[in-house]
């Protein structure tokens, strides 16, 4: 239908969203309806009244195509690219990283599904395609689109802030589509604007019959029409357009024949039209829906075996037909006309026209994933050079990080591949790909290939993948067991893949298999490792027992930081023991954790993965909570809850990642206990989560005024130290002292905290020892004690516990009737709980330096000190003179981010621009 009729409203709503686009305001916009509602018309009037003031860029998912790797993101992208100049210009910087979704060989990710290094890239292409002008993205049957590409649009549509971006969407209802799940990480977004375009009404209905027609219909006629489509005009445009072709008046004598044709309009009124035009028109009509929209002419002439000269006159009959558009590429009209020409087609003719096409493709030299595009809707048939096209495509959608692609394209090629040729390699390359989207599925198939390889290290490296994938379905006895038997297995000189399946058989342990004794055995690795990964990931993993056990933290932290020198450790295992080693530096409250972060991060915004990019914000954001930069932790820990729920499993990893999130909003002040107790949830998790699960339930509990409760959580989080190493044995005393304090049973809170006091002080790091003195010198009413934590914590990174520190010294001496004294240390606290982001010990500082008789303001005291380290992380940056997106490349943050943290900035330091920071800043001594 070439009209708009009765979509006043929603073009209107539409103009309302492409203008606050245009204004830099982002927009997600999704279009909704059933088939044939007019979304698409929607969504080209929109593109035709941006054309001149946005960039306008459009991509189409197409059923046939669910498995094309980011085959929705290249519609949209890859004609941006095609000028070598302009390519390099747009993948520069952080963008580059996207590369590898272009085909560029040199650039690519560490075998992670979906990558997050893929999509941080695409990112930033977008963005810097959205520098030169505004940018609307349309992209319609979002149901069809391919995984990979909804991943980067759900990753997307999270960061289009003050972004000058339209993100523009198509859905059907009612259509499962390729991943129910992501499409309701979109849609449900809560930035998302849903546009529900309604059927016509009667009066609608009339006014397109007539202007078809080419006469008013009467009641009766305008009745059983609208019945009929129910007011789609979709469905009544292909009635229509029948009614036209047999002559028919619209008046009461053919009501019968509206009734007739009745709601099946499309599949019949197509296949009627189709039937009328010549051979030829009806070859090429199908040709296409085998290929898909957007096929190539030779390629539809060759299927169609029609000459290429005679191809215009088939696809201009056909495009006055109604079934194709009448513009290049070739394209249906609409979904449902190809639908209806493609199941005309019997099974068996659509499959031998997709295996005749795969041949085509590949003659012509097409794209592997083109052809094993095609293969994957044919039968198999144990050609090789199937097989081989198909393990092509597979290893290029992994190294453009398209996880479900290539465990499509590997399981086709494991189909097609003879069960009596040498299969350990394809298997171990299916099995490694399907850990990111099926881990029983990779068990099974990384079970075989540990069975079928011969070779000593890939044996190693399936059965390593093998026990991870076990580990996270739950069956850590069988993880363990397997490591055990290829350790077992490996010949003498392979002495460090032995000692990297050990360091796995002691880390699932952690996840409760096996015996927690047996961790004693890593006593013996508590020396400098060797220089393979093997060494260090036992050093990473004795470093982390000594911790949970009986080392001091000067010597765990300097086993952690030689097991990660030189990043083998990080290269060889980025998603699992290389955090045991990083966790301990947190512990140990080592300065030297944030240049360790800094590289891990880096490389994982380059070539990491979803599930390891994950993982690192879930502890990157329990080492800013730990030192307190506690806006920072809330953003890490958002940003993995939500890569998680992109990835869709690691359910223990969720846990601890909301466990981390409860205790960092509850510092804040954000959110009261109540709710973090319900979101925290009353069951243990379990596996590796219980010990950090347990001790924040133990502080919210307190909180809450449930003492008696927490008193219970905090006696099963001393069974659970006692039964496995944890490092909780440095600090559940005092919590569950905390809790007895608000039960009046001060004299066993005393002699509880006592004892942890004894061990705190052999461990020796900042964060416990300091936190155990604050609590027992706030018990005993002892200066001195507070006195002492003060001093242990204050040149050390905990600044938040340094702050809880000060604030406990100035509440004892206020009580003590010792208010003048009282107020620096109050003051001071103000300052530090301020500048950490913790509003709830701030509120409760304040309230004490009213009681001393002091007025303090509301904020803390202006300047530098009462920046949080992120934002005087990008005010040196805009200091120095880099722009907004060079300070967010740099730091791997969204610009908007740069911009609150600026605007924060600016007030604390009582400045107006970024042209005043060098003076500000060089005013400090």
């Amino acid at each position: 239908m070439d009209g708009l009729f009765e979509r006043g409203r929603e073009l209107d709503e539409l103009d309302v969203h492409f203008a606050r686009a245009t204004a830099g305001d982002g927009r997600l916009v999704v279009v909704e309806g059933p088939a044939g509602i007019g979304k698409s018309r929607l969504l080209t009037e929109i593109r035709r009244r941006a054309e001149g003031s946005m960039r306008v860029l459009s991509a189409r998912g197409s059923g046939l195509e669910g498995e094309f790797a980011f085959g929705v993101v290249r519609q949209l992208l890859e004609a941006q690219l095609t000028k070598p100049e302009r390519r390099e210009a747009l993948l520069a910087g952080a963008a580059a990283s996207a590369a590898a979704v272009f085909g560029e060989p040199d650039s690519g990710a560490d075998g992670g599904g979906a990558t997050f290094a893929s999509l941080h890239g695409l990112y930033w292409l977008v963005l810097n395609l959205a520098e030169d002008a505004p940018l609307l993205l349309a992209v319609d049957d979002l149901h069809w689109c391919d995984r990979p590409s909804l991943l980067f649009l759900a990753y997307l549509a999270r960061r289009l802030e003050s972004q000058p971006i339209l993100l523009l969407m198509g859905l059907r209802d009612a259509e499962p589509g390729t991943d129910p799940a992501l499409l309701g990480e979109i849609t449900h977004d809560p930035a998302a604007i849903s546009v529900r375009p309604r059927p016509l009404s009667g009066a609608g209905v009339a006014e397109f019959i007539e202007e078809r027609l080419g006469m008013a219909p009467d009641g009766e006629f305008l009745a059983a029409c609208h019945e009929s489509t129910g007011g789609n005009p979709l469905l009544l445009s292909q009635l229509v357009t029948a009614l036209r072709s047999e002559g028919v008046r619209p008046d009461a004598g053919h009501v019968g024949r509206v009734k007739a044709i009745g709601p099946q309009a499309v599949s019949r009124t197509v296949l009627l039209r189709l039937a009328r035009l010549p051979a030829e028109a009806r070859a090429v009509a199908q040709a296409v829906a085998v290929l898909g929209d957007g096929a190539g002419i030779p390629t539809v002439a060759k299927l169609a075996g029609v000459a290429e000269g005679r191809l215009a006159a088939a696809t201009r009959g056909l495009a006055h037909a109604d079934i194709l558009r009448p513009e290049l590429p070739l394209s249906f009209v609409h979904p449902l006309v190809r639908d209806a020409i493609y199941h005309e087609l019997s099974p068996g003719e659509r499959e031998l026209q997709h295996a005749r096409a795969a041949a085509l493709l590949r003659d012509s030299g097409a794209p592997a994933e083109q052809v094993a595009a095609q293969l994957l809707h044919t039968s198999p048939r144990g050609e090789r050079w199937a097989a081989e096209l198909l393990r092509e495509a597979g290893r290029d959608a992994m190294h453009a990080g398209a996880v479900d692609s290539a465990v499509a394209y590997l399981r086709r090629a494991l189909d097609d591949t003879p069960a009596d040729t040498d299969r350990g390699r394809l298997l171990l390359e299916l099995g490694a790909a399907e850990v990111f989207t099926s881990g029983r599925a990779a068990a099974k198939h990384l079970a075989l290939a540990y069975e079928e390889l011969a070779e000593p290290a890939s044996r190693a490296a399936a059965a390593g993948l093998l026990g991870r994938a076990l580990l996270f379905l739950g069956s850590g006895e069988e993880a363990a067991s397997i490591a055990r038997r290829a350790a077992a297995e490996l010949p003498d000189e392979s002495d460090d893949l032995r000692m990297g399946l050990e360091a796995f058989e002691f880390m699932t342990i952690n996840f409760r298999a096996g015996d927690p004794r047996h961790l004693s055995r890593l006593r013996e690795y508590r020396h400098l490792p060797g220089g393979g990964p093997g060494s260090r990931m036992l050093a990473a993993m004795a470093a982390w027992e000594a911790v949970c056990t009986d080392g001091n933290a000067a010597e765990c932290a300097a086993l952690a930081l030689a097991a990660l020198a030189g990043d083998h450790l990080r290269a060889a295992d980025p998603a699992l023991i290389v955090f045991a080693a990083i966790v301990t530096l947190v512990v140990t409250d080592r300065p030297e954790v944030v240049e360790v972060w800094q590289p891990v991060i880096a490389d994982t915004h380059r070539r990491g993965s979803l599930l390891s990019a994950a993982s690192i914000h879930i502890w990157h954001g329990f080492s800013n909570l730990r030192r307190g930069d506690l806006a920072a932790a809330e953003e890490s820990l958002r940003t993995a809850e939500s890569e998680f729920g992109l990835w869709g499993h690691a359910d223990s990893s969720v846990a601890i990642c909301r466990t981390f999130l409860a205790e960092t909003l509850h510092e804040r002040g954000r959110s009261d206990v109540s709710g973090l107790l319900v979101r925290l949830g009353t069951i243990d998790p379990g596996e590796n989560t219980t010990g950090w699960w347990l001790g924040t339930r133990v502080v919210l509990l307190t909180a809450a005024g449930r003492a008696g409760e927490a008193v219970a959580t905090a006696d099963e989080l001393a069974a659970h130290c006692a039964a496995i190493p944890d490092p909780a044995r440095l600090w559940w005393r005092s919590l569950k002292a905390e809790a007895l304090d608000r039960l009046d049973r001060r004299a066993e809170a005393i002699e509880l905290t006592r004892q942890e006091l004894e061990v705190t002080r052999e461990f020796g790091a900042p964060w416990s020892l300091g936190r155990t003195l604050r609590v027992l010198g706030t018990l005993e009413r002892d200066e001195d004690r507070l006195r002492e934590a003060v001093s242990v914590l204050e040149g050390s990174t905990a600044r938040l516990e340094y702050a809880k520190a000060l604030a406990a010294l100035g509440a004892t001496l206020r009580r003590a009737r010792k208010p003048t004294e009282a107020r620096e240390p109050l003051r001071r606290a103000l300052e530090v709980a301020s500048a950490c982001g913790a509003e709830r010990l701030a509120e409760h500082v304040r309230s004490e330096l009213h009681a001393c008789g002091a007025r303090p303001r509301r904020d803390a005291l202006s300047g530098v000190q009462s920046l949080t380290p992120g934002e005087r992380r990008v005010v040196d940056l805009a200091a120095a003179g880099r722009t907004n997106r060079d300070i967010a490349q740099e730091l791997y943050v969204t610009p908007g981010t740069v911009e609150v943290h600026l605007s924060n900035a600016y007030r604390k330091l009582g400045i107006r621009s970024r042209s005043e920071l060098e003076r500000v800043l060089a005013a400090i001594p």
